[in-house]
């Protein structure tokens, strides 16, 4: 008996070690479906030949849709999204004479893409199409960079990303990420973006974070701010993430 009694410790952390382990909140999720909204402001600026301002556009928009993400493989990513962008309710049009410009491109419409990525535990890099919205509308490469540990902080670039609220994170964007891979929890975001290119945008400060909200429901919240050269630039979005497992 006495023999027995000193092998129950080697005996229970045996056990412990070898019994199943129980799924946890930040579990592997291999499906994510977001729905997104988002609304703002970007300033057109208007140049002259040798660099004189010559005037500039508030430019309002607000924009929803949809992103799928989903992980083929654990270092597999697949992502689709789509959705509309359009004019602010209740805001002059920017074609509008009254406005200082006498035309202002704007990027109304549907937008959508999809973008293919491998997602190393400290290197990830992909690349998609991403069709952008409007009367001259077109469809360009939506490159993706990752160096750093994916569930921990890491540094990001990318450009026209896939996002159910186009273009609330800017057209392309550079900075910092944290648990940005297939794992729940808390993640977020914060760096530099630019505007559309056709508006002549300055550098703006953007971020994101995501919470989880209980269950398999994330919520997200996204803005960005930036002085331009009379106009502010600023948008702000929502989002609400479902994970699904297999």
């Amino acid at each position: 008996m006495k023999n027995l009694t000193l092998l129950r410790g080697p005996l229970l952390l045996l056990l412990y070690q070898t019994a199943p382990v129980g799924i946890q909140q930040d579990s592997l999720g291999h499906s994510r479906l977001t729905f997104g909204a988002a609304g703002g402001q970007w300033e057109n600026a208007e140049f002259s030949c040798d660099g004189s301002l010559l005037s500039t556009t508030p430019v309002s928009y607000r924009s929803g849709g949809i992103q799928l993400d989903h992980w083929a493989a654990p270092h597999l990513r697949v992502t689709a999204f789509g959705g509309a962008t359009g004019q602010t309710p209740g805001v002059t049009d920017a074609t509008d004479p009254s406005y200082s410009t006498p035309y202002v491109e704007r990027f109304d419409g549907a937008f959508g893409g999809v973008q293919v990525a491998y997602e190393g535990q400290r290197f990830g890099a992909g690349i998609g199409l991403t069709r952008v919205p409007g009367a001259d509308g077109f469809i360009a490469p939506a490159p993706y960079l990752r160096i750093g540990n994916m569930d921990g902080a890491h540094f990001r670039a990318e450009a026209l990303s896939p996002t159910p609220a186009f273009p609330t994170s800017g057209w392309g964007r550079i900075g910092v990420g944290f648990n940005k891979g297939h794992l729940r929890g808390p993640s977020g975001f914060v760096g530099l973006a630019l505007g559309p290119i056709d508006y002549e945008s300055k550098l703006a400060l953007t971020g994101e974070v995501a919470f989880p909200m209980g269950g398999r429901m994330t919520g997200q919240l996204q803005g960005l701010f930036g002085a331009g050269e009379r106009v502010m630039q600023w948008n702000a979005g929502v989002g609400l993430r479902i994970d699904f497992d297999r």
